[in-house]
């Protein structure tokens, strides 16, 4: 056959079905539109161990012809895809030299990405956005770094609504975070709140198919212990994608509890993650 063939959804992305999109789309009654994503510029804040995003022009309305009619401007960019608003790959983390599905890492890749489970293997997400405003809840305006957000912490914001996670939920987790993004970029960076590993397993056991924050490392960093991470338990080990960096302080305004999420991440063949823009829709 010609046609291209749409891949079967991995991991925890099974969980969205078609019912579930169907049920998230009925979500969208008023038309407003929350965009979660935050700005790529060479001004956020980044990981040492990755390569700061850069924009430089290739070409310029200068030099394709100022006095022509008709002039183009072009850049090329660098960097990391996981700064800036992003979803990590399964094989963004590896555990004991394996990634998800138990392959070994080495035998899954070669020098131009990963030959299995790249970022290119992610469909579209569309599903129901639950927000779990845990620092609202907590009567603070964010968590302070290094805080674990509990199963305990969870609950409560659950039962205070009579809410549960539903099969096939994307769940967003604000710890307001990222109201440092832009105003102290080094201390965004430097330490975090964040969805502790029992917090986010327990999650899944709910039914959870996609966990997002408002930290750039879900959990709370530094790791408390490097063996025993949520990033390990989730992508490794249950095949959820991690989606960070989410701009949640308009949701949380705002007191959204729900809507339709949308993110769609870039066929980036081998790659370990991709920008993306997501919105919620209520």
């Amino acid at each position: 056959m010609d046609a291209v063939q749409c891949q079967q959804p991995i991991g925890a992305l099974r969980r969205i079905t078609t019912p579930a999109v169907l049920a998230a789309l009925a979500l969208a009654r008023r038309g407003r539109v929350y965009d979660l994503g935050v700005e790529i510029n060479e001004r956020i804040p980044h990981n040492p161990d990755f390569v700061r995003f850069s924009l430089a022009f290739t070409s310029t309305p200068e030099g394709t012809g100022a006095r022509s009619p008709f002039q183009f401007a072009a850049e090329v960019i660098t960097g990391a895809l996981h700064v800036s608003t992003h979803i990590d790959a399964l094989v963004h983390v590896q555990a004991e030299g394996r990634i998800h599905g138990g392959a070994e890492a080495r035998q899954a890749r070669d020098d131009r990405g990963w030959k299995e489970q790249g970022i290119e293997t992610v469909p579209p997400i569309l599903g129901r956005g639950l927000v779990l405003d845990v620092a609202h809840a907590k009567g603070v305006h964010q968590l302070a770094d290094g805080i674990a957000v509990t199963v305990a912490d969870l609950q409560s914001v659950l039962d205070t609504r009579g809410e549960r996670v539903r099969e096939g939920d994307i769940v967003l987790v604000r710890t307001g975070k990222i109201r440092e993004f832009h105003s102290d970029p080094a201390s965004f960076q430097a330490a975090e709140p964040g969805v502790g590993r029992d917090a986010a397993i327990w999650l899944y056991e709910q039914g959870m198919a996609v966990l997002g924050t408002d930290t750039t490392g879900t959990e709370p960093l530094p790791f408390v212990d490097a063996a025993r991470t949520t990033h390990r338990a989730m992508l490794v080990e249950r095949g959820v994608h991690l989606i960070e960096n989410l701009m949640l302080e308009e949701v949380s305004r705002d007191a959204i509890q729900a809507g339709l999420f949308v993110a769609l991440p870039l066929k980036l063949t081998g790659a370990t993650g991709s920008w993306v823009r997501p919105v919620l829709v209520t």
